[in-house]
């Protein structure tokens, strides 16, 4: 796994690395073409980017950050990969590989790599891009295998441990902040048609006074959320053009430039707003915001009481880091039993082959007279004996496995191998 979080980089560093949901597929698959993964899942949320991908045997990690690197940096210009600040995002990405990517894929999928332990969305987001990439013919039964064991886990840390019985999220935050600081009557108006737009519209349904306010691009995506949650529903030209009066602004859209800039702040009436920017990259022009007198509160800020809360929860985390931990030690046991049954069947293979061959010479030289029924006794007393003999290697190779990895097997195997060959 290659990737960044908000937990190690700025939001702006993570916008460089997020492809705009228009070309998101057509991207992912050029990712995964120009670094030569043979699978990959990319995984980009609010709070991350993920590059998940079984590696060319031989090529280590660090050559594959390299080309994860190399591909953001000469993307063109609405990438805006090639500015400084993109270059020092890129030093940061985290790289793991074997048992390490595979913890790490394990917490992110339970939550427990948020910026908010035990994120109640992080799980779905997963999952979709696993059939994304799926879809695209990007993953293949090895991460296939991988992402099933994580997808168990992290059900059974939300339905064993503390941290799954309070969820949360990084909309859970800007629900604090408007109850926080916002006084009824007042206008919220909701930017975006996504998941966030859909629960902070239910989070603020039915509260007398609470004038909800649906912008989207297109009309007809929040068009029903807006009548389900009593509020209005209006296209972004014409909001940008004239909010009016606004208390409350929770912005996430997939803009790849500021919607709220100082023409909208000039449009404004009334007092300076609240505005929470949960988008990536951010929606809200910093400069003209502070101009205006707004209080803005975007990824970076909620990420400092997100860290609060997060130290917080440091027991109910360490609960479900022994689940992550049993979970591993499974997925370990599967992938051993995947790649070593070939090896067994090939051993129980040349066993028998070379049990058959001696019967043969047996049958045909000192026990030639014998009947087929007695024949047909002793070779399948011969195939015990080469079960019974193969029985302790087998368990052996098993170990070895699962503490040393394949590339041990594959060793000792070679090892016997030269020993046949020697004269």
């Amino acid at each position: 796994m290659v990737g960044l979080s908000l937990r190690r980089g700025q939001q702006e560093g993570l916008a460089k690395y997020t492809f705009a949901p228009a070309e998101c597929e057509a991207q992912t698959k050029a990712l995964h073409e120009a670094c030569d993964f043979l699978e990959s899942v990319y995984l980009a949320t609010c709070n991350r980017v993920e590059v998940v991908f079984l590696c060319r045997r031989g090529t280590p990690v660090s050559e594959y950050r390299k080309r994860v690197h190399g591909f953001f940096a000469t993307r063109d210009q609405a990438g805006t990969a090639s500015e400084p600040t993109a270059r020092k995002a890129a030093q940061s990405l985290h790289a793991f590989e074997k048992d390490g990517a595979a913890e790490h894929l394990f917490c992110v999928a339970a939550g427990l790599d948020s910026l908010n332990p035990g994120d109640a969305q992080i799980l779905g987001q997963v999952k979709d891009a696993l059939h994304m990439a799926q879809r695209l013919g990007l993953a293949g039964a090895h991460l296939q295998l991988v992402f099933e064991e994580a997808f168990q886990a992290a059900k059974r840390v939300r339905s064993q441990t503390a941290i799954g019985a309070r969820p949360v999220s990084m909309v859970s935050l800007a629900f604090d902040l408007i109850d926080e600081r916002t006084k009824l009557p007042a206008t919220v108006a909701l930017i975006g048609a996504g998941e966030m737009t859909r629960q902070c519209g239910e989070h603020l349904r039915g509260r007398t006074g609470c004038n909800l306010l649906f912008v989207n691009r297109t009309l007809g995506k929040v068009a029903n959320l807006a009548a389900s949650c009593g509020g209005r529903a209006l296209a972004l030209d014409a909001f940008l053009a004239a909010p009016g009066r606004l208390d409350v602004i929770v912005t996430s859209t997939s803009a790849r430039e500021p919607l709220l800039g100082p023409a909208f702040f000039a449009a404004l009436q009334g007092a300076a707003p609240l505005v929470i920017d949960l988008a990536v990259p951010r929606d809200t022009d910093v400069d003209a915001a502070a101009v205006a007198g707004a209080q803005l509160f975007d990824i970076d800020h909620l990420k400092v009481q997100a860290e609060r809360n997060r130290r917080a929860r440091e027991a109910e985390i360490a609960e479900a880091r022994v689940v992550i931990d049993e979970a591993l030690e499974a997925l370990r046991r599967r992938v051993v039993e995947r790649d070593i049954s070939p090896i067994v069947r090939d051993l129980r293979s040349q066993g028998q082959a070379a049990a058959d061959e001696l019967l043969k010479q047996l049958f045909n030289n000192g026990l030639a007279k014998m009947d087929e029924a007695h024949r047909d006794h002793i070779r399948r007393f011969g195939q015990q004996v080469v079960n019974r003999l193969l029985h302790m290697p087998t368990v052996g190779l098993k170990r070895l496995a699962q503490d040393h990895g394949m590339e041990a097997v594959e060793a000792f195997l070679r090892g016997v191998r030269d020993e046949h060959r020697e004269p």
